[in-house]
C-alpha cells in the first residue's frame, strides 16, 4: 500500500512537470513569433537604431565625464603636489631656523658659562684680595689700638663713604646725619670711616616715641594716655643711659652722650656718643660690631657731625617748637644729673670761617638755662633773624613795636597752654566718667545675674 502511493506521487510530480514544460514551451514560442513580428516591423527596426544610437552618445558622455574628471583630478594632483613641495621648503626651512637657533643659544649658553666663570674666578680673586686687604686692615687697626705710639690712623680709615658723588651734599644728612628718604636719597651722603663721634641708630626704642595714630573716633584709645605718661619715659631713659654708659665707658672717655627724642621714623631714638679721640672711638665701634641690646643687633657707624649747634633744634631746649617731636632737627632727652652733655658751642668739627665780630657772643642755653635772655638769632623764639643794631631797634617806635611782639606772644603762648591743659582735663574727666559708668552698669549686671 505505502509503496502504490508513492508511485501515485511520483507519477503526479511527473505530470505536473510535464505540463509545465509545455506551457513553457507555447510561451517561448510566441515570445519567439512577436518577436519575429517586431523585428519585420520598420518602426521597431527605427526604435532600435535610435535606441543604439542614444546608448552610444551616453557611452560617449560618460568616457567625456570619465576625462573631464581625470584632468581634473590630475590638475589638483599638481596642485597638491606643488603645495606639498612649497610646505615641505617652509618645513625645512623653519627646522633650519630651528636648528641655527639652537645653535645660536648653545653657543651663547656656553659663552654665558665661560663669562660666569670667569665672573666666578674674577670674584673669588676680589674675595680672596678684600680678605687680605681686611686682614690687613685688621692688623692695622689692632696695632692702631694696641700701640699707643701709633699716632695717625691708617690710611683706609682716613676715607670718606658717598652714596652720589656726583650730586651736591644732602642738607638734612650734612646737618643731622640723618635723611627720612635713606638709601633712596638722590643727593649725596657722606660718612666718613673713622670719626670721634658714634652714631648708633634706634638705639632707644620706648612706646611713647612712636607716631601718633589717628583716632577713628573720639572715645578710642582714650586710655592710652593713662598708661604710660613722660615721667615713665623718663625713668626708663634713666636706665638706659646708665646701661649704656656703663658699658661704653669700658671703650674711652665719653665727652657728649646725646639721645634722640623725635618721633620720626628717621630720626626715632638715635644716639651720637662723642669720645675724646678717635682710637676711643674706633675701638667702641669694633666692640659693638654684632652686639645686641634688648633684643635688637646694634647698628654703629661713624658720624661726621660738623657741628652740634647745626644739628640740635634751638627751640627744642625751651620747649616751643611748634613742630614738636616731629621736628626735622634734633630734639635731644636731658640727660641724668646733666652727665656728658657739654654746651653746644664746643664743636669737633672744623671752625667757621665767619668774622667772630658779627656773631653775638652770648652764651648758648643748656637745659639749665631756661632763661630768654642772651640768645641770638639761632635760639631765639622765632626762627626769623632778630638783630640787636637794627634800626628798628634804635627808635622809641621799634622798641615799642618789639615789646608790643614779645608779650603778644608771650600772651598768645600762655592762652595756648592754658587751653591744652583744659582740654586734656576735659577728655580725663570724660574717660573717667566712662569708666564709671562701665564699672557701674557691669556691678550693677553681676548683681542681677546673682539674685537670679
Amino acid at each position: 500500500f505505502k509503496m502504490s502511493r508513492a508511485r501515485r506521487k511520483l507519477t503526479k510530480k511527473k505530470q505536473r512537470q510535464r505540463r509545465r514544460q509545455k506551457v513553457a514551451k507555447e510561451r517561448d514560442k510566441q515570445e519567439q513569433e512577436a518577436e519575429n513580428q517586431r523585428l519585420a516591423d520598420p518602426e521597431y527596426q527605427e526604435c532600435l537604431i535610435r535606441q543604439e544610437k542614444l546608448e552610444e552618445f551616453q557611452r560617449q558622455a560618460a568616457k567625456r565625464e570619465q576625462l573631464e574628471a581625470e584632468k581634473a583630478w590630475l590638475h589638483r594632483e599638481a596642485i597638491a603636489q606643488q603645495q606639498f613641495r612649497i610646505d615641505e621648503a617652509k618645513r625645512r626651512q623653519k627646522q633650519e631656523e630651528v636648528e641655527r637657533l639652537q645653535q645660536e643659544q648653545a653657543e651663547e649658553r656656553a659663552k654665558r658659562e665661560e663669562h660666569l666663570r670667569k665672573q666666578r674666578e674674577e670674584h673669588l680673586q676680589r674675595t680672596a684680595k678684600a680678605a687680605a686687604e681686611f686682614e690687613a686692615m685688621i692688623q692695622s687697626m689692632e696695632a692702631y689700638l694696641n700701640d699707643p705710639e701709633v699716632e695717625q690712623p691708617p690710611q683706609h680709615l682716613l676715607r670718606v663713604m658717598e652714596t652720589h658723588p656726583e650730586e651736591r651734599p644732602c642738607e638734612f644728612f650734612s646737618r643731622t646725619n640723618c635723611c627720612r628718604y635713606g638709601h633712596s636719597c638722590t643727593f649725596n651722603h657722606r660718612r666718613p670711616m673713622l670719626s670721634r663721634i658714634l652714631l648708633i641708630r634706634h638705639f632707644f626704642s620706648h612706646s611713647l616715641l612712636q607716631e601718633p595714630r589717628i583716632k577713628p573716633n573720639e572715645y578710642s584709645g582714650a586710655d592710652e594716655g593713662l598708661e604710660l605718661t613722660e615721667q615713665d619715659m623718663r625713668h626708663d631713659y634713666d636706665e638706659f643711659f646708665a646701661d649704656a654708659v656703663e658699658e661704653l665707658q669700658k671703650f674711652g672717655t665719653i665727652l657728649n652722650f646725646r639721645t634722640v627724642r623725635n618721633t620720626l621714623e628717621h630720626l626715632r631714638g638715635h644716639v651720637f656718643v662723642e669720645y675724646t679721640d678717635e682710637r676711643s672711638a674706633l675701638r667702641a665701634f669694633t666692640n659693638l660690631q654684632g652686639r645686641y641690646y634688648a633684643c635688637k643687633r646694634l647698628n654703629v657707624e661713624f658720624s661726621n657731625l660738623k657741628t652740634w649747634r647745626g644739628a640740635v633744634c634751638g627751640l627744642s631746649l625751651t620747649r616751643i617748637c611748634p613742630k614738636g617731636n616731629q621736628c626735622g632737627y634734633l630734639h635731644l632727652f636731658r640727660n641724668k644729673d646733666n652727665l656728658f652733655n657739654t654746651e653746644l658751642e664746643y664743636t669737633t668739627g672744623p671752625k667757621s670761617k665767619r668774622n667772630p665780630s658779627q656773631t653775638p657772643t652770648a652764651k648758648t642755653p643748656s637745659w639749665d638755662d631756661q632763661s630768654e635772655h642772651g640768645r641770638n638769632w639761632r635760639w631765639s623764639e622765632s626762627p626769623e633773624p632778630q638783630l640787636k643794631h637794627s634800626k628798628e631797634s634804635k627808635t622809641p617806635r621799634g622798641k615799642d613795636l618789639k615789646n608790643h611782639h614779645s608779650s603778644e606772644y608771650q600772651s598768645r603762648s600762655r592762652r595756648d597752654k592754658d587751653s591744652k591743659r583744659s582740654s586734656s582735663q576735659r577728655d580725663r574727666s570724660t574717660s573717667n566718667t566712662h569708666r564709671r559708668e562701665h564699672h557701674r552698669s557691669n556691678g550693677y549686671k553681676h548683681s542681677r545675674r546673682h539674685s537670679q
